[in-house]
């Protein structure tokens, strides 16, 4: 079956589902009773998104672990170390067009390796392979090393049918403003003369140091309020700033911690990002909760220093 519908991932309304470290490790094992009954001689990992869950296979199996490649271009695979033999084992993520699970399926049995392929997970409705172990999830589905596939450079490069390439997927990172680049001015300061307290926000200046970012792979996303935006852009703008992408909060979101955090998640995501800085410890964990995708930090302006963060949502 060849690739019928589109790839998922260029909704950017959707929100990933996200498979951890953990999860992964978990699906991996579960498909294991089926593997060893097939008695392999070794694992062979389609790098470099096979190679985590290999690894893990290879533990779980105590069998040895062998690494193959394969170019797209060319359409040669390639072995990094000595070739296998015997029952293999061929490992990778997933499987989108099926174009590199069969490359090295076929190159495995032209060498006379009998072979069993797996993937942590594949899509039902799209693959153009569907490997002999897996999970189906028709859901759009993001594991920890995809992050980089939905960045503004990599989902360019699909809408106009490219496939994907980790020349494009460099990371993508998402800023709050204030507390990031200048002083937060208090609820309390707004409470007793919004006025004064927006004039004097606008004579800050900026701190003297700001998290890492390349300024053409990020985007500013603020909580202030969208009627600011002319202000905002003119404070980025006299401090070297101005070539940011701005994302300001949209009018009638609630001001509640958890409504902006989760408009910051929504946001982070249609922008496709894959890290967020922010200012406020509590609000950087409401937005690792409701976006597990993303790399979420706590960065504190006092001590120029990040954290990372993580988080479940309880049901």
């Amino acid at each position: 079956m060849s690739e019928a519908a589109p790839w998922k991932g260029l909704d950017t309304t959707r929100k990933p589902h996200f498979i951890g470290y953990d999860q992964a490790e978990r699906m991996v094992a579960a498909l294991m009773d089926r593997a060893a009954g097939w008695n392999p001689d070794a694992v062979v990992a389609i790098v470099r998104g096979g190679l985590v869950p290999a690894t893990m296979a290879a533990a779980m199996l105590a069998l040895p672990l062998a690494m193959a490649g394969w170019d797209r271009r060319s359409g040669r695979v390639t072995w990094l170390g000595e070739r296998p033999r015997g029952r293999l084992l061929v490992v990778d993520d997933c499987c989108a067009t099926g174009a590199t699970m069969r490359a090295v399926l076929a190159d495995c049995a032209a060498a006379g390796s009998e072979t069993l392929s797996l993937t942590i997970v594949h899509d039902p409705e799209t693959t153009g392979y569907v490997p002999d172990l897996s999970h189906p999830m028709t859901d759009y589905f993001r594991l920890p090393w995809e992050r980089g596939e939905a960045t503004p450079a990599a989902r360019a490069r699909r809408t106009g049918g490219e496939p994907a390439d980790r020349a494009f997927e460099a990371p993508f990172i998402g800023l709050d403003l204030d507390g990031i680049f200048l002083p937060d001015i208090t609820r309390d300061d707004y409470a007793a003369d919004l006025e004064a307290a927006l004039a004097r926000r606008a004579e800050l200046t900026p701190f003297a140091t700001l998290p890492h970012f390349s300024p053409d792979r990020a985007v500013v996303i603020t909580g202030r309020p969208d009627i600011d935006e002319a202000p905002t852009r003119a404070w980025l703008a006299r401090h070297g700033h101005g070539g940011l992408p701005l994302q300001m909060r949209p009018a009638g979101t609630s001001t509640d911690l958890d409504s902006v955090a989760r408009y910051k998640a929504e946001a982070a995501t249609r922008w496709g990002c894959t890290h967020f800085v922010e200012s406020e410890p509590e609000q950087a964990i409401r937005i690792a909760a409701h976006a597990p995708h993303l790399v979420v930090s706590w960065w504190s302006a006092e001590e120029a220093r990040h954290w990372v963060v993580g988080a479940a949502i309880q049901r």
